[in-house]
């Protein structure tokens, strides 16, 4: 998969962002959160998913509102832990802020977004803990069952920030 699926030319009030490489085991999955949120939000939210080019990302999220972010994260925890980082002005704190198999991490893209003031008002990230990614390999048993437990994490989440207005 080459880019971003791109979600409309209108600005979303709410995007998910799903990151990952489909051919590198643990590493899709915020490509599988993202394809199972996609059927879950319908039209609530754009569901995009995203090879990890952090430039791409900027342009996705630049102006959203809210947005939610699923990658693989090597942060030192047991495979198939969960990690959910809202992030602020101050950006991303070790180890998250450079942990990725893409060529920018999320932190970096975070961190680049913030000096160049292209951030979305709100941005959570969801990370998983890998076990593997190796070229060739699914997900494996403990990072999918993670999956599994995260599409009605992030659900929740988009469906209790759509009972108010996007900026409130």
């Amino acid at each position: 998969m080459a880019g971003a699926r791109r979600p409309s030319p209108v600005p979303a009030a709410r995007m998910v962002i799903g990151v990952g490489n489909a051919n590198r085991g643990d590493d899709a999955v915020g490509l599988v959160v993202a394809r199972l949120l996609r059927a879950r939000l319908g039209r609530t939210c754009a569901v995009v998913e995203q090879t990890g080019e952090g430039t791409e990302l900027l342009d996705l999220w630049e102006h959203q509102d809210r947005v939610w972010a699923v990658d693989a994260i090597r942060a030192g925890g047991a495979p198939g832990t969960l990690y959910r980082v809202p992030v602020g002005a101050e950006g991303l704190a070790s180890p998250l802020a450079t942990t990725s198999s893409h060529a920018l991490s999320l932190g970096q893209a975070v961190a680049l977004g913030q000096a160049l003031g292209r951030m979305p008002r709100v941005l959570v990230i969801h990370g998983v803990e890998p076990a593997r990614t190796d070229v060739g390999a699914g997900l494996s048993p403990l990072v999918r069952a993670a999956a599994d437990a995260l599409v009605p994490r992030i659900e929740s989440e988009v469906r209790e920030s759509m009972r108010g207005p996007p900026h409130a």
